[in-house]
């Protein structure tokens, strides 16, 4: 979310969207006195609805990633780099290397500025080209449609998307999973761009074609007395799959029934084979309540773990945390330099320091 308070219903926040690139003096401060803010307050609503509409373009188009888009440029820049909510375990952000910021509270989710009405549209949506915008929406949504776009809203529940030839685009925008057991946002055909995505046992699910760019992943959900297992990004098996410019953040801290973090970004192949990843720029945020910060996929023991191909792994930045190792064992794991297509390419940690995969 742009900012942790909202104005009296009717009136615009002030203020407009907040973009400016930190220098790397600046920004390595920055991070190492970011505090996070995870909790936000309810979002006024008027009390005049419009429902849904259809058609119109989405904004800023990103391509090569789901429904033709490309991949862009230029990282997002951020006010507050990689902030943590309120709570989490481990250590708080500590340092970014390089010149570019990364995602967080000042530059995710709804912009400065925007006013959301109450959405009182379908909470299955099975209309193409459905766009939901500038709405606050109170339940969960499926998607079983084409092309739909839920742009500069908050959605409080989940959003899956069931069906092939259904697609759907999230942008500047905010999702809380709350407290389901389930994935905040899956799981296929999917693209998320500047979004803050909380809440639920995953932020991200997906299993084929999916971009997640310049987006904040974190504040995941555990109840008392469950072991669930949380991640940041999870794929159990999946393809043509991108991470761009993103904070990812698994930061809920154990409970003693066993219940927890996995990783910032889990790859399994428990349900298929997993090729042609792309992760590349992102901030691995460390918690020593975790196992790793990256599960690579290649795991002997998973039904598919050995069918890993095309995991490109490029210029990201892994925190070291309070233990130096990122996770509580590692900062990467099942990652296989040899498999085909695999790269591991300018990975840092966040000192400045090369990375490799066995480290």
């Amino acid at each position: 979310m742009r900012q942790t308070t909202r104005p009296a219903a009717g009136l615009a926040a002030p203020g407009g969207r907040r973009r400016r690139r930190v220098a790397l003096g600046a920004a390595l401060a920055l991070l190492a006195a970011v505090a996070a803010g995870g909790t936000v307050a309810a979002v006024a609503e008027r009390d005049t609805d419009r429902a849904a509409t259809t058609g119109g373009e989405p904004s800023e188009p990103v391509a090569n990633g789901p429904d033709g888009a490309t991949l862009s440029a230029a990282p997002r820049a951020s006010e507050r780099l990689g902030a943590r909510p309120t709570g989490a375990a481990g250590a708080t952000p500590s340092a970014a290397t390089g010149s570019a910021d990364f995602p967080g509270a000042g530059n995710t989710g709804v912009p400065d500025g925007v006013r959301l009405d109450r959405y009182s549209g379908p909470c299955t949506i099975t209309r193409a080209g459905t766009v939901i915008e500038r709405r606050h929406v109170r339940c969960s949504l499926l998607v079983k449609a084409a092309n739909v776009v839920i742009r500069s809203s908050r959605v409080d529940g989940t959003i899956r998307l069931e069906g092939g030839e259904h697609s759907l685009r999230v942008e500047d925008s905010e999702v809380d999973g709350g407290q389901a057991y389930e994935h905040t946002v899956g799981f296929e055909n999917l693209t998320v761009l500047r979004s803050e995505i909380r809440g639920g046992q995953t932020s991200v699910n997906c299993y084929r074609n999916c971009l997640v760019q310049d987006s904040w992943l974190h504040g995941q959900y555990l109840p008392d007395g469950e072991d669930w297992h949380l991640n940041a990004f999870l794929s159990n098996g999946g393809s043509d799959i991108r991470l761009v410019h993103n904070t990812l953040a698994c930061d809920r801290r154990g409970n003693a029934s066993g219940g927890g973090c996995t990783a910032d970004v889990s790859i399994f192949g428990d349900f298929g084979p997993n090729a042609n990843y792309t992760i590349r720029d992102n901030l691995f945020v460390a918690s020593d309540q975790m196992s790793y910060c990256l599960y690579g996929g290649f795991d002997e023991k998973k039904r598919y773990g050995t069918q890993v191909s095309g995991i490109v792994v490029t210029g990201n930045v892994f925190e070291r945390g309070g233990n130096g190792r990122c996770g509580s064992y590692g900062p990467v794991t099942s990652y296989a330099r040899s498999a085909p297509g695999n790269v591991w390419q300018d990975n840092v940690w966040s000192d400045g320091k090369p990375l490799a995969p066995s480290s």
